[in-house]
């Protein structure tokens, strides 16, 4: 059964990066990695990698294919979230990560603009 991520082909390519990105975060932690040890592993340098997380750069498909190749992640769960084909405990193992790190950025975020800045200031 096919399980598009309902977002990916209705946001503009900013938004799209994003989900992208947050699903190579979510694959990152689920595999335990740091965002250095990936990129290592996938020759990039850190910062390249972190670009493809935060959504300012789009992983490219040479790139994602070394995912695919060493962890059997699909082309069409990174760039479009539909993890039909993906091996079950990985996509079990991602969607724990995705919880976790749903719950630890929503604990994160500052509730007021005076909490953002007293945060700041420390």
């Amino acid at each position: 059964m096919l399980q598009w991520d309902p977002d990916a082909s209705s946001f503009p390519d900013a938004y799209r990066a994003i989900a992208i990105g947050r699903r190579l975060s979510n694959l990152r932690h689920a595999l335990g990695l740091t965002q250095r040890q990936l990129a290592v592993i996938l020759n990039i340098t850190g910062p390249r990698w972190a670009n493809y997380e935060v959504g300012t750069s789009r992983i490219p498909v040479d790139i994602a294919l070394r995912l695919v190749e060493k962890w059997e992640v699909s082309l069409d769960w990174i760039y479009y979230g539909n993890g039909a084909i993906m091996p079950n405990p990985l996509l079990r193992k991602i969607k724990a990560a995705a919880k976790l790190g749903l719950r630890q950025r929503t604990r994160d975020e500052p509730t007021s603009r005076v909490e953002s800045l007293s945060k700041q200031r420390k």
